[in-house]
């Protein structure tokens, strides 16, 4: 008799699995044990952690956003009327 392999379901977080711990702690770079307080928190659905996570952790990689006339141009300005 052939049994069929339980499937894993591809949206939630099984935390008694280490690949998918390490797969995701790869991911979202956080440790196991945020991995888990996230968890708790807002459930096991993968969605939801990375929703928290960008909450707690806001992208750093994003350009701060300058207005106003850039310094080196303010400079040059000045030293022009002066």
């Amino acid at each position: 008799m052939h049994r069929s392999k339980p499937h894993t379901v591809r949206n939630k977080i099984d935390l008694t699995d280490p690949s998918q711990v390490r797969c995701l702690k790869k991911r979202l770079g956080i440790s196991a044990d945020d991995l888990q307080h996230a968890v708790g928190k807002v459930g096991n659905s993968i969605a939801a952690v990375s929703k928290e996570l960008q909450k707690v952790t806001p992208a750093t990689d994003v350009a701060p956003v300058q207005t106003g006339v850039p310094l080196r141009l303010k400079a040059a300005g000045t030293a022009a009327e002066a």
